[in-house]
């Protein structure tokens, strides 16, 4: 008998200290209602700005150190977010060399797609979507990303050498990128600026490329919409087909914005080679970001996307094999949103009347969707879809809503594509 209760002894010694060594990670955190670790909010402030130049400036890449004193016009200098363990499964090798490498292959003609990825299943810390002020604060940092930084002169070069000498600032054409960090620079977060547009009461210095890139990426084939539509690339062909091989180049393009995302996630992970990283956006910034994250596989969390699937697909970026419902990019948009819906489109539509080719409907990823429409009485709009109204409706609710995918969705199923 005692030999029994010896080992029964030694058996719950061994077990408890098992426990102990997987809790070790997780000290301080906190269990959620789900069973997953939680841990309390961190404080992130605005490191950096990037800023990537597009079309004949495609190599001017810049970074802005932001000094600690900075406050946003909230008056605040610091963001607080919370986050939870969650196994994601990701390429095992995904640095930007060799992701941009088997990016450079999939773009050649006859190329063989590659099936056999080697995928991990790694822990990592995301950012706990199921709490209403971690999501109202990511969308405030997405906020951030429209606003101007303080006027300075200090920015550095950290692309290729660049022979222009007339002043660069805030007010320069390209894709930005805001980096906050935590004090620890364990997790970094990557804000993405989205589109500036009259039509979206954000009128900026970006908005014609802004556009362009909407075009692009949202369309079925280069926005041609119909004959007296302009064009943002030469793949149509004839009524409802176009070249596949053009528009995944014409994605891909230095004039574009996806090209200029992949050096500032580059010089990012270089400035934080152990970090986290998390993305976020909003608009286009928030597809954006969506196809960065499907690239490396980092968490992201878009507000009010466009819907990206497609873009994904042309581009070539590699899907895990695991159930849709793992996914670690989700996008949050609510129902009085038709671009976020993927219905601001036909003649009648505020996108087509404002030239914007908004034709895709499915999003990679999943959907949490708020039902503005049914349970605040919003009235469908595009107003719905600006990042103020955004974070007037996290407010307004007291819980986030469930993530999943749409699997009934099939984008520009009437064109063909050879």
């Amino acid at each position: 008998m005692r030999r029994l209760l010896t080992s029964a002894l030694l058996i719950a010694a061994v077990f408890a200290c098992h426990a102990l060594a997987l809790q070790i990670p997780f000290l301080g955190d906190r269990l959620d209602s789900s069973g997953s670790h939680t841990r309390t909010a961190t404080a992130f402030k605005l490191r950096h700005v990037f800023h990537h130049g597009i079309g004949t400036n495609a190599t001017l890449h810049r970074r802005l150190d932001v000094p600690e004193s900075h406050a946003f016009e909230t008056g605040t200098s610091e963001f607080y977010l919370s986050s939870v363990s969650k196994i994601v499964t990701r390429l095992s090798q995904r640095d930007p060399d060799f992701m941009e490498s088997y990016l450079a292959y999939r773009r050649r003609p006859n190329s063989i797609k590659i099936t056999d990825f080697d995928w991990i299943h790694e822990r990592v810390r995301t950012p706990n979507i199921s709490d209403p002020e971690t999501l109202g604060t990511l969308a405030r940092m997405t906020a951030d990303a429209y606003v101007a930084v303080p006027a300075s002169n200090d920015w550095v070069d950290v692309g290729a050498p660049y022979n222009e000498t007339a002043g660069f600032g805030w007010d320069d054409k390209g894709v930005r990128g805001h980096v906050f960090a935590d004090d620890d620079n364990k997790t970094v977060v990557v804000a993405i600026k989205g589109t500036s547009s009259t039509l979206f009461d954000s009128d900026g210095d970006t908005v014609v490329n802004d556009k362009i890139n909407d075009n692009m990426l949202f369309s079925c084939c280069c926005a041609r919409i119909s004959y007296i539509w302009t064009t943002v690339c030469d793949c149509y062909q004839k009524s409802y087909t176009c070249s596949q091989t053009c528009l995944e180049d014409a994605l891909y393009a230095e004039d574009k914005y996806y090209n200029g995302l992949l050096d500032i996630y580059r010089n990012t992970t270089s400035l934080y080679p152990t970090a986290t990283i998390w993305l976020t956006g909003h608009s286009l910034g928030g597809s954006m970001a969506a196809l960065l994250g499907r690239t490396y596989g980092v968490p992201t969390v878009a507000f009010e996307a466009p819907p990206e699937r497609l873009a994904a697909q042309r581009l070539h970026l590699p899907f895990p094999p695991v159930p849709a419902n793992e996914s670690t990019i989700w996008h949050f948009g609510n129902t009085a949103d038709p671009i976020f819906m993927g219905v601001c489109n036909g003649p009648s539509s505020a996108c087509w009347v404002g030239g914007y080719a908004m034709e895709t409907q499915c999003h990679s990823g999943l959907e949490c969707i708020y039902d503005t429409v049914k349970d605040k009485k919003w009235h469908v709009s595009v107003s719905s879809h600006r990042i103020r109204a955004v974070i007037d409706m996290i407010t307004a609710y007291n819980s986030t809503p469930p993530c999943v995918e749409r699997s009934d969705c099939q984008d520009c199923f009437d064109w063909e594509f050879v």
